[in-house]
């Protein structure tokens, strides 16, 4: 043992085992696991959890050679045997306890010098990501997340182009659903391309179209990524606990003070079949971003089939680009608590049933409504595909409440039921979206600027019947008219997209060319800093391909065409 110890690199796993109870001859001898209870590397530093243990030693050790000592009880051995040197620059070493009656169980443990931890394929839970490191997962290898897994603060999960994960419908952990949670200083790096997305989605999914469809979504939770960029909750602005997760656990607590926080990059991502609650009851989002900051990339994000909102942002700073959301139950882009960033070229589609539409954007100010910080995005290049001009159910394109304070320029809404949008306008105060409408404040007012609105359902060719300007349906809507009046509007019975085509089979049976016949190009080129100045109203230019070509499943599975 001593000439171990004073090998350059030791270690000591120490074991504790079979425990064999006093018993007649026809009685099974009652035992007790196996299990490490100790692990020390020489100069290094071990985290464990579960049978799992991770040791980082200093930087630069060769890890091709670690010696290796265990102690067994007498008549125990393991496998590898003890005493011969390892090589853990593969990966995770699995040792294997046998004591004398035959009982077995296997440990992982892994070396690492730089910090780094590599997943290869299997079924993860919460307890495999343990300690701040930056764990791995690998492009060709399968995996499956087993409830609510949380990359904690000081750790980050890296995933590269054409990896898929999938999540277990009904957890072993005792969680109501299984979801990828990025805690609050942690980081996801999640970068695909535009040939080799990356897909988070439902357990069963071949990523063909046909094992799940359009109206299969809860079948997990959803992504949610946290920040500790600026966020108001009832006037508390750090540690607001996000829908759905217990206000006690303190990894699903966002908000703070840094506008610029960088959770990490989230691109050529597709999001699947999503919508299970956190909690019952609690749906949650296909994407839920909490107080994140403009550091962080959020681009060329495909959402589809999603239970509850496509994509909901709670406070924070972070800029948003190209965000497909397809067949959500609810709003496809929902904003919230104080968000001030970008958003340009969003898609929305909708199904053709009641149980397929709210909003297809529903945008909310401040909790309170008077609280200094409130929502105020700069919204340009959003094309949304409504539910139809006679779908039974007969929602708003757009719903500013809460004192929303944001702009919304340069977009194409086609094919909605009712009003194209409505701005709240309450009686009890003035300080509401409508206000925001007629008053800058901090330098924010909202604006309505050279948006189509194609094809609804209420258009009488005046602009009085597609607009609203209170919550319960009033009738002050003098400000809102002259606003869409004043400002290029334009309001018509033309279809403004090139195809639209809707079938008889089901509710998401429709194929679509989302891109204009031609560009109106009466638009805002005069844009805020991050916005990029194009000459088209929508998400998409005539005759050129969509950002949506090939790698998101509208592509993919054929519901977009071009």
């Amino acid at each position: 043992m001593k000439k171990l110890l004073n090998s350059i690199l030791a270690f000591a796993l120490i074991a504790g085992f079979l425990t064999l109870q006093s018993c007649s001859e026809d009685e099974t001898p009652k035992q007790t696991s196996n299990e490490i209870t100790s692990l020390s590397v020489s100069g290094g530093t071990s985290v464990s959890s579960g049978n799992r243990y991770i040791v980082e030693v200093p930087a630069g050790t060769d890890l091709t050679n670690i010696m290796v000592n265990l102690e067994v009880s007498e008549g125990a051995t393991v496998t590898p045997e003890s005493g011969q040197a390892v090589d853990f620059s593969t990966g995770w070493v699995t040792y294997e306890v046998t004591s004398e009656s035959g009982s077995t169980q296997a440990f992982e443990v892994y070396v690492t010098n730089d910090g780094t931890v590599t997943y290869n394929s299997g079924t993860y839970t919460d307890a495999d990501f343990f300690g701040a490191f930056d764990y791995y997962l690998v492009a060709t290898e399968d995996y499956l997340f087993d409830g609510l897994v949380y990359i904690e603060e000081g750790s980050s999960i890296n995933i590269p182009a054409g990896t898929m994960v999938k999540f277990v419908g009904s957890p072993t952990t005792g969680d109501n659903t299984s979801s990828l949670i990025i805690a609050a200083g942690a980081q996801i790096f999640a970068e695909g391309t535009a040939t080799d997305p990356i897909i988070f989605t439902a357990q069963n999914d071949d990523d063909s179209g046909t094992t799940y469809l359009a109206t299969d979504n809860a079948q997990w939770g959803g992504l949610i990524i946290l920040g500790n960029a600026p966020a108001s909750k009832g006037g508390v602005t750090q540690g607001i606990a996000i829908e759905g997760i217990s206000s006690e656990e303190t990894r699903g607590q966002y908000g703070g003070n840094n506008p610029d926080d960088n959770s990490g990059i989230l691109k050529y991502v597709s999001i699947r079949y999503t919508g299970i609650g956190l909690a019952v009851g609690d749906e949650i989002q296909g994407l839920t971003l909490g107080g994140v900051g403009a550091g962080t990339t959020i681009d060329y994000i495909d959402i589809f089939s999603t239970a509850d909102d496509g994509i909901e942002i709670f406070g924070g700073t972070v800029n948003i680009k190209h965000i497909s959301v397809a067949f959500s139950t609810d709003d496809d882009f929902d904003f919230d608590l104080g968000w001030r960033g970008n958003a340009q070229f969003l898609f929305s589609l909708f199904r053709s049933d009641a149980d397929g539409f709210d909003h297809a954007g529903e945008w909310d100010g401040a909790s309170p409504d008077g609280a200094d910080l409130f929502a105020a995005p700069n919204v340009y290049n959003y094309t949304a595909v409504g539910p139809g001009q006679d779908a039974p159910q007969g929602g708003k394109a757009i719903l500013m409440r809460d004192a929303f304070g944001g702009k919304l320029v340069n977009s194409v809404f086609v094919d909605f039921p009712s009003y194209a949008i409505e701005i709240e306008d309450r009686t009890d105060t003035d300080v509401d979206s409508y206000g925001r409408l007629t008053t800058e404040v901090q330098g924010y007012r909202t604006e309505v600027l050279n948006n189509t609105w194609s094809q609804f359902g209420n258009y009488d060719g005046t602009v009085e019947s597609v607009v609203l300007a209170s919550e319960d349906d009033g009738a002050l809507i003098t400000d809102v008219v002259a606003e869409l009046a004043d400002n290029n509007n334009t309001i018509t019975n033309d279809l403004a997209i090139t195809s639209l085509n809707r079938g008889t089979v089901s509710a998401d049976d429709v194929v679509l060319d989302p891109r204009p016949a031609t560009n109106d190009t009466n638009v805002i080129t005069n844009v805020p800093n991050g916005i990029e100045a194009v000459n088209y109203r929508g998400a998409f230019s005539a005759g050129e391909p969509t950002w949506l070509s090939g790698w998101s499943t509208l592509s993919k599975f054929g519901y977009v065409t071009e």
